[in-house]
């Protein structure tokens, strides 16, 4: 090989190199930017953590996620990590006690972790992907084969055996109208059972789900939210009807204005409005005059927003794949209309 075929190559290969990292620091930038901007009552907590789950117990919000537990103080924002757990997907706040439904298991918090539940204490799987509070005081634990019924020295299980559509529970919603929701997320199968009286009713896409997978599981002023969805294709559905047999009255999807197709998470705040987190398009937000959806352009940490949560104080805390999005209650009245 020629020395002038060399230079050539050797040339080339460091005007290579030298685009690469311009391009690669130009997206870095252009990220940090939108995720720094500093925008009135925004603020960006928990950057660069995982955040799936939230849960508000007095001045203290609890997040989790792939990277742990964190304990944060809503006033001062002091934050702490708790323990050392895998994968956190689930976190509910009861009588002074934290449930940590974790890969390894469900743990009981109170300053200190009393008990590590799993298979060997009746956890149908060690992986629990959600919590749930019935009126009567049973705490409700979804797992990847099945679900838990337990307190008072009670224990029940159930599975795709005794009334489960799928025995993968991926959310649990305990209504106020003592019916129990269990969302699958298994394709094709996936769907809603539904568990009232000892009856069973099941939903999926054949009497009107817009997708048999289901991410979240939401009662609001007007009924039950199913957030449901699988890459491109997915939407938010809302039954009534909770006295006797609920039945599907409202479904949206893209084409009516969310951000995009798959919806992870759903909340209404205190003013009404209907909020609808997506995998990959920011969240929308829905009142009787208009649709709005924010990004990260407008402030949000990141675009995937897991969970939502409004404090007493009427602050939004949204939990993404990068970070907590906390929005002041000034800031949401300021919010578009």
């Amino acid at each position: 090989m020629n020395k002038k075929l060399v230079k050539i190559i050797f040339t080339s290969f460091i005007i290579f190199v030298v685009s690469g990292l311009f391009l690669f620091v130009i997206y870095e930038m252009n990220h940090v930017n939108k995720r720094d901007i500093k925008r009135e009552g925004f603020d960006v907590i928990l950057s660069d953590k995982d955040i799936c789950t939230l849960a508000i117990e007095g001045n203290t919000l609890w997040a989790g996620g792939a990277t742990g537990l964190f304990e944060i103080d809503m006033n001062s924002l002091v934050i702490k990590k708790i323990g050392e757990y895998k994968f956190i997907r689930t976190v509910l706040a009861v009588s002074n006690s934290l449930w940590i439904g974790h890969e390894d298991g469900l743990a009981k918090f109170d300053g200190k972790v009393i008990k590590n539940y799993t298979t060997k204490d009746g956890l149908p799987d060690n992986r629990v992907n959600a919590l749930a509070i019935d009126k009567e005081g049973y705490l409700w634990v979804g797992t990847w084969k099945g679900a838990l019924k337990m307190g008072y020295d009670k224990l029940e299980v159930f599975s795709s055996k005794n009334g489960l559509k799928d025995d993968m529970v991926n959310a649990i919603l305990c209504d106020s109208k003592g019916g129990v929701w269990f969302g699958s997320y298994v394709a094709p199968r996936g769907g809603i059972s539904y568990l009232k009286d000892n009856k069973w009713l099941y939903f999926s896409t054949e009497n009107g789900l817009p997708h048999n997978g289901i991410n979240a599981l939401y009662e609001g002023k007007n009924g039950v939210w199913a957030a449901t969805g699988f890459l491109d294709h997915g939407g938010a559905c809302a039954f009534n009807n909770l006295d006797s047999n609920p039945f599907i009255y409202n479904t949206l999807i893209k084409s009516d204005g969310l951000a995009g197709e798959k919806v992870r998470s759903i909340y209404q705040d205190n003013a009404g409005r209907l909020w609808f987190g997506s995998e990959y398009d920011g969240v929308t937000i829905f009142d009787n005059k208009a649709i709005n959806i924010y990004t990260v352009d407008d402030g949000l940490s990141d675009n995937e927003v897991k969970c939502m949560f409004q404090d007493n104080e009427g602050n939004m805390w949204l939990g993404t794949r990068d970070g907590i999005t906390y929005i002041s209650s000034e800031a949401l009245i300021r919010l578009k209309k």
